[in-house]
């Protein structure tokens, strides 16, 4: 009998999907992108539930901390997504801020119109890069799983703008 040594290695074993090599790696590099992106609007919102502004008390603290574990549980399904494809996501959070198409510098304006607007922004590139994933990488998967994040985000950016016409009236 045989012993084998097992190794520290881990086989890379690449998925054949119907994906060709180079639109698995254009889409992974996009997930890492929308990845980076959904760190920055985690980091805000978890700044802002736990340092509210004066007029923002308890009832925004609620609200930011279930959007951010709906937020959290985006980014493992987007980390998951690339492990699927065979990549590899970012792990390095400051790598992460710094990619991000969404602006990760700490400037304490964590307020809810902000958060509001990164929402938006965040929607705006959903959009585009579902749009890819249909038309252009033929990934109906990843196309899948962005329209579901994009519906999400589209539900906390509706119920950030009834928040902030309350606060108005």
């Amino acid at each position: 009998m045989k012993h084998f040594e097992r190794k520290n290695v881990r086989a890379s074993i690449q998925p054949n999907i119907g994906l060709e090599t180079g639109i698995r790696l254009s889409v992974i590099e996009m997930l890492n992108l929308l990845l980076a992106d959904e760190t920055v609007l985690s980091f805000k919102t978890q700044h802002a539930k736990s340092r509210p502004s004066g007029e923002e008390g308890s009832d925004f603290q609620l609200l930011y901390s279930s959007h951010y574990k709906k937020i959290r549980t985006i980014s493992q399904k987007i980390r998951e997504r690339i492990q699927i494809l065979g990549g590899m996501q970012i792990f390095n959070t400051e790598k992460l801020i710094s990619s991000a198409r969404l602006d990760g510098k700490p400037n304490g304006l964590y307020n809810i119109i902000n958060i509001l607007a990164d929402h938006e922004a965040f929607i705006r590139f959903l959009r585009d890069d579902a749009q890819k994933c249909s038309e252009i990488f033929d990934d109906q998967g990843t196309y899948a799983m962005l329209i579901s994040i994009l519906r999400v985000h589209e539900k906390i950016a509706w119920i950030l703008r009834s928040k902030i016409s309350q606060e108005a009236v």
